[in-house]
């Protein structure tokens, strides 16, 4: 029944990945007083490329056109080591360190695909992402450090269960809480550390690196921006939020998790203006001192 229930699970949110997107964008437009996109606009977008004729720069290479494969190979690889419904399979060899591996993996290959094609607002884009990876991943890991300082255990499966049953560590769990979410806007490349709607030059980062894209490798593109979003907030829910003694429930409940996830993340954004780029530093600095306090506190056993 587990391997049906997590094999399900990932069929869902690959599935859904656009949807939850479109979600946090029609908040966001109607909060802002726009009609905005209709939720599902984002499905018809990746159909639209994805019937388009494929062209890539001359200057490009093999790098190029793989990227956008490996992106959403790496992806699909996270939502499958995440316990969506709160529990995986028996010996589940999979851990906390493999998300954080695969996340790195997957902007690593963005920033190879935007310095590929030798163009300038490539090279931009790719060097913001990596410069802001190298902020991202010490507050990842160290929101990680926390959980897995609480847990007594990294893998995935028995996290989510002792995390359920383990209320008393609630000032660690606030911090990485906080952490996680502070984290995961830059992940999102959503606002305040960047916005996915400009084409600026001087605003872009992840946009700059997809501007050389058309066709399948656009869609694709397209696809694992909004299964990215999709499998980070499933992992905080898992990990930080609630869980119910059925798998079926537990699989219900994530969906409405992060559906309200979007919902709130729209909502916050649109008052959000972004931050200049060498503030973002100063942003990641309190996501990771946010997360190393709390792993301190955990460590120490204080709980509250």
């Amino acid at each position: 029944m587990v391997w049906i229930v997590q094999g399900l699970g990932v069929a869902v949110l690959v599935a859904v990945a656009p949807f939850m997107w479109g979600i946090a964008q029609l908040v966001k437009a109607r909060r802002q007083g726009r009609r905005g996109p209709a939720p599902w606009q984002l499905y018809w977008v990746i159909r639209k490329h994805w019937h388009k004729e494929t062209t890539v720069p001359e200057r490009s290479s093999w790098v190029f056109r793989l990227a956008p494969s490996v992106s959403m190979a790496a992806l699909l690889i996270v939502v499958i080591t995440i316990p969506i419904a709160g529990r995986v399979p028996p010996d589940w060899p999979h851990n906390m360190l493999t998300l954080f591996f695969l996340l790195a993996l997957e902007r690593f290959w963005s920033g190879l695909a935007g310095l590929d094609t030798g163009g300038t607002f490539g090279g931009l884009g790719a060097s913001r992402v990596t410069t802001l990876g190298t902020g991202i991943e010490p507050a990842l890991f160290a929101a990680l450090g926390i959980v897995w300082q609480v847990s007594g255990n990294g893998a995935m499966a028995p996290l989510a269960a002792h995390l359920s049953t383990a209320p008393a560590n609630l000032l660690p769990w606030l911090m990485a809480s906080a952490s996680v979410a502070l984290v995961l806007l830059a992940e999102w490349g959503r606002l305040p550390v960047d916005n996915p709607d400009t084409h600026l030059e001087l605003t872009m980062m992840h946009e700059a690196t997809l501007l050389e894209y058309d066709g399948r490798f656009l869609a694709l593109s397209e696809w694992a921006m909004a299964l990215k979003f999709t499998a980070l907030a499933t992992f905080g829910w898992v990990v930080l939020g609630p869980h119910l003694p059925s798998l079926w429930a537990n699989l219900g409940l994530r969906i409405i998790e992060i559906a309200a996830t979007a919902g709130v993340l729209g909502w916050v954004e649109s008052g959000l203006t972004k931050l200049r780029y060498f503030q973002l530093p100063a942003y990641l600095a309190v996501a990771a001192g946010l997360g190393m306090l709390g792993f301190y506190l955990a460590a120490g056993g204080l709980s509250l």
